[in-house]
């Protein structure tokens, strides 16, 4: 499943009664790894326009009912199940699903697998302080983003990657991993060779033959969309998953 979260009425009504100053982070987040109360998440890969984090959730926690008044959200289920909410509605995500939500869109993921969640969260643009917390179960509603008490840094142990050269991880939460740059049909091909399900755009778009945007950064996609379709690229980078 690949749904879109469009701004509701509720969303834009609760935002409204919210007048809470962000105020911008100075730390390296690349380096380190922040802990939650419901896990942990990193930066996995990024640019200057993207970033992708990987979050782990344990069994039965929840991120707060938050939103990102100013940037564009994805999340991709790699592993476990995960209960995603709005204000209006709630469904049920499984590994290879993905959800991308809207600017201002109060939302929150909680994990319903007894072996935990593993997601992928890509930001658009990388704006890390742009939260706005409606609840929260752990006592940091109105609160902004973790400080430094809360972060350390990271070890080799965990996956990153480079987004400037292609990259392959062949088992990421039982996941198959590859950054690719794709520039003709031929580099479209030897992708869709490895028979990926999904893939994030990380930079640059996908046009149609008549020249319409058909994909933009951050959006993620079905690559069967990509097969026997006339399209064009421009400067793309992907991070396509499939199933290890």
């Amino acid at each position: 499943m690949l749904k879109k979260i469009k701004l509701s009425f509720a969303d834009k009504k609760s935002l409204a009664m919210k007048s809470i100053e962000i105020a911008p982070i100075n730390i390296d987040l690349s380096k380190m790894i922040v802990n939650k109360p419901w896990g942990y998440e990193y930066l996995l890969t990024n640019t200057p326009l993207v970033e992708v984090w990987h979050l782990s959730l344990d069994y039965l926690k929840s991120t707060s009912t938050h939103c990102h008044p100013n940037k564009k959200t994805a999340l991709v289920v790699l592993e476990g199940k995960a209960l995603f909410s709005t204000l209006n509605k709630s469904v049920k995500l499984s590994p290879m699903d993905a959800i991308i939500i809207d600017a201002g869109v109060f939302h929150s993921t909680k994990c319903i697998s007894k072996e935990g969640l593993k997601l992928l969260e890509v930001e658009t643009p990388p704006m890390k302080h742009d939260l706005i917390r409606l609840k929260d179960r752990y006592g940091r509603t109105n609160a902004g983003y973790e400080g430094k008490e809360k972060m350390q840094l990271i070890n080799n142990s965990y996956v990153k990657f480079k987004s400037e050269e292609p990259h392959v991880v062949k088992n990421f939460c039982n996941n198959y991993l590859c950054l690719s740059f794709i520039q003709n049909d031929n580099d479209l091909r030897i992708l869709l060779s490895q028979k990926p399900e999904l893939a994030v755009i990380l930079n640059g778009f996908i046009k149609s033959a008549d020249n319409n945007i058909l994909y933009r950064l951050g959006d993620v996609i079905k690559t069967n969309t990509l097969k026997n379709n006339k399209i064009k690229f421009n400067n793309v980078s992907l991070l396509s998953i499939s199933k290890a």
